[in-house]
């Protein structure tokens, strides 16, 4: 604690008494010699104590004191984002305001200034308004009680990929986020939005990836059914996708191992209900489509970083047909120029439409494109349409309030049989 009026003593002590050094004063004091200085040069210009330790700047206003009709407007501005942090708060007030051309007249009408964090922080201390960012506890030794490994040196070589419910759109309706987050640059590369979490929104996420950045060595993820089979050695569909194309699939054990993609989505479910209401999103359709386009770049630019190494490790799709990777794969067997899948039988075409003749016991494999449902049979690499020749899936009851709906069931049992 530095003592003032003690400094300006020994100061003054010091002009009669040689042995008195500015190491011993600065000791008793706290002042720094180059503080000392300027005390003694200002003693030698005044000898009226109680005015130099009186503050110069002590009884008057500060001169960055913002005026009632900012903090007003501020308050204002807080209104529809009632839970929301410091930072983005002050990132909606420079970029949607102060960086806007069009709001120059609110500017200055309301004498708006670029104001610090640390002054956002007292704005947000003084209204009573709580920021819902929270900080886990450290350890006794002071560190993180799960300490972040070294991220990967290139672009492209693990991507951590996962899936988080949420009421994104504050409705009471949780959809989940389907997001990928490159490891060496924590930047998020892709993400969609379902109802539950599903193989088709993660097939979205890969896909928006594999055309936009090329095919990443690796993929980090839980251990759910969708990546990881209940049986050993067995991949599961989407495993099968990332094998075509020579990805290696990595399993967590926790969700701390997965750190980067957990701290991610955290502050994913911070930001964007907010930034949501703030461009006046109204659907989940909607939302897709600026996610991809618009928010995820928004981002990228706030939060990644560069990599240790500035080579991506992102092979070219080149020579892949994604259209076929990007399918679910079945093995049956031919009967009667027909197999069965689900309940339905089905029979390859040729052009014309006309049902191919294959040998009984014949293997066939099936694959379905994930996006359209498309069914075609892959046989000695060539793709052979199928049509649906009888339907013996078991059906609820049909129900007939009338001859319309009589007539209606009647037609349908006739055209599948």
């Amino acid at each position: 604690m530095k003592d003032k009026l003690l400094a300006l003593k020994l100061l003054q002590q010091k002009m009669h008494d040689s042995s008195l050094t500015y190491p011993i004063i600065s000791e008793k004091t706290g002042y720094s010699k180059r503080q000392l200085i300027r005390l003694s040069e200002s003693l030698c210009s005044s000898a009226d104590m109680e005015t130099l330790c009186r503050h110069a700047n002590a009884g008057k206003e500060p001169v960055n004191k913002a005026l009632h009709d900012e903090i007003q407007f501020l308050i204002d501005l807080k209104k529809p984002y009632p839970s929301i942090t410091i930072s983005q708060f002050r990132d909606i007030f420079f970029e949607d305001i102060l960086n806007n051309p069009a709001m120059s007249d609110i500017i200055h009408q309301y004498h708006l200034k670029p104001r610090s964090l640390s002054w956002f922080r007292n704005l947000f201390i003084q209204q009573g308004w709580k920021s819902p960012e929270s900080r886990k506890p450290l350890r006794r030794d002071g560190r993180a009680a799960h300490p972040l490994r070294d991220p990967a040196p290139q672009r492209g070589m693990l991507i951590q990929i996962d899936g988080t419910p949420f009421d994104w759109m504050g409705n009471g309706e949780n959809w989940t986020l389907h997001l990928a987050v490159d490891d060496a640059t924590t930047e998020p590369l892709a993400g969609c939005f379902m109802p539950t979490e599903r193989q088709l929104g993660y097939c979205y996420v890969m896909h928006n990836i594999l055309t936009k950045y090329g095919i990443p060595m690796s993929l980090y993820s839980d251990k759910h059914t969708i990546f990881r089979s209940s049986k050993e050695g067995c991949l599961t569909q989407f495993g099968l996708m990332m094998d075509d194309l020579g990805i290696e699939m990595i399993f967590a054990s926790t969700p701390q191992a997965k750190g980067r993609i957990e701290r991610y989505n955290g502050t994913v479910q911070r930001r964007l209900p907010n930034d949501i209401i703030r461009f006046g999103i109204k659907d989940y359709d909607t939302l897709n489509r600026w996610f991809d386009r618009f928010y995820l770049p928004y981002i990228r630019q706030k939060f990644a970083f560069l990599p240790k190494d500035p080579h991506d490790a992102f092979v070219p799709l080149d020579g892949y047909d994604i259209d076929s990777v990007f399918t679910l794969r079945y093995e049956r067997i031919i009967k009667n120029d027909s197999f069965s899948l689900n309940g339905i039988y089905y029979s390859l075409i040729d052009e014309k439409e006309d049902i191919i003749h294959i040998l009984n016991d014949t293997p066939v494999s099936i694959r379905i494109n994930v996006f359209n449902n498309q069914m075609y049979v892959l046989r000695y690499g060539k793709k052979y349409p199928v049509k649906i020749v009888r339907d013996r899936r078991k059906r609820i009851s049909d129900i007939a309030d009338n001859q319309k709906d009589l007539h209606e069931i009647l037609n349908h049992l006739h055209s599948h049989k």
